[in-house]
């Protein structure tokens, strides 16, 4: 079912709201975790966000927290692929340029949506849906290539931490776009927003807890760190992923990854801050690239609206 430009466009709000918020987060994640663990700052950060939807659950009713067998299978899934999508991307910030991190899960994105409702549903796919994907997807390619070379703003360090950090974000990328699916197919079985987020997170607070025991110091790095953990916990993650679930509500998956491409824009911008982070043209051009894709994906997702009868606008 076609949504109404209504849906439509809260969707989009919600999407580039959290686009902004997790942006500004991200540059200054990018500098502060270069002093602790990436799995430390993932296993606080969502214990909190955790903890904060599973009180707006126990809040509106404990009944909303069962759930039947037949969701399972999607709550294994977006478990899963959560937990790959947030530890590998808050990895590869501590390598990779934030701007090329983020431009490089967006392009992977599409394609990887496409794919996935392909081999799950069996959906034929949109030839021209399927065009923007792989524009996108050649955006990637090159910052992956300016990012090897040593073009982009960060220093080349070394090549097996710099081939680490990008397939990291490529693996973001991928289980991002599974995470989407799962999180749209809760929606349609009217699971609230809250209620996705509520269930969400039991895969990624304990993945990360173990990873952070296996490093150790993890009162050190707690009490030396624990103001910046908060406020980004709040300001980067609990908000944003919140913002995300609505516009995934109202808008289909492929829309989702293409309209999150705004991200990668609003990190360029807010890296020019980060000494620590130099401006490269390179990086500026790929990610032009993906958002010239992204602008292509909104009008689309425009058109598609204007093709649906009046009658069916209002039965939906």
């Amino acid at each position: 079912m076609r949504l109404t430009k209504n849906y439509a466009m809260a969707g989009t709000a919600f999407l580039i709201a959290s686009a902004f918020l997790t942006s500004g987060s991200n540059v200054y994640y990018s500098n502060k975790v270069q002093e602790i663990s990436p799995f430390f700052f993932t296993f606080i950060s969502f214990l909190i966000t955790a903890f904060f939807f599973l009180g707006i659950q126990l809040k509106q009713s404990s009944r909303y927290m069962k759930i039947k067998k037949s969701f399972l299978k999607d709550i294994v899934g977006i478990n899963l692929s959560t937990a790959g999508a947030f530890m590998s991307f808050y990895f590869a910030l501590k390598y990779i340029e934030p701007a090329i991190v983020g431009a490089i899960e967006i392009g992977i994105g599409p394609v990887s949506s496409l794919i996935i409702v392909r081999l799950i549903y069996g959906s034929k796919m949109n030839k021209l849906d399927l065009w923007i994907g792989l524009g996108a997807l050649i955006g990637s390619l090159f910052l992956i290539i300016s990012t090897l070379q040593g073009s982009s703003g960060i220093k080349f360090e070394s090549l097996p931490v710099t081939l680490l950090g990008l397939f990291s974000s490529i693996l973001c990328g991928f289980c991002a776009a599974l995470a989407a699916i799962f999180s749209k197919r809760l929606s349609i079985a009217q699971w609230s927003s809250s209620k996705i987020l509520a269930h969400r997170f039991y895969a990624i607070v304990g993945l990360s807890l173990f990873l952070s025991i296996q490093q150790g110091n993890l009162l050190q790095q707690l009490s030396a760190n624990w103001l910046w953990i908060l406020i980004v916990s709040i300001l980067g993650v609990t908000m944003p992923l919140y913002f995300l679930q609505m516009g995934i509500q109202y808008s289909d998956s492929f829309f989702v990854m293409m309209s999150l491409s705004f991200i990668p824009v609003f990190t360029y911008v807010f890296q020019l801050l980060d000494p620590r982070i130099s401006m490269s043209y390179h990086s500026l051009f790929g990610i032009s690239i993906i958002l010239l894709f992204a602008l292509f994906s909104v009008i689309l997702n425009n058109s598609r609206y204007k093709l649906i009868p009046k009658e069916k606008r209002k039965a939906v």
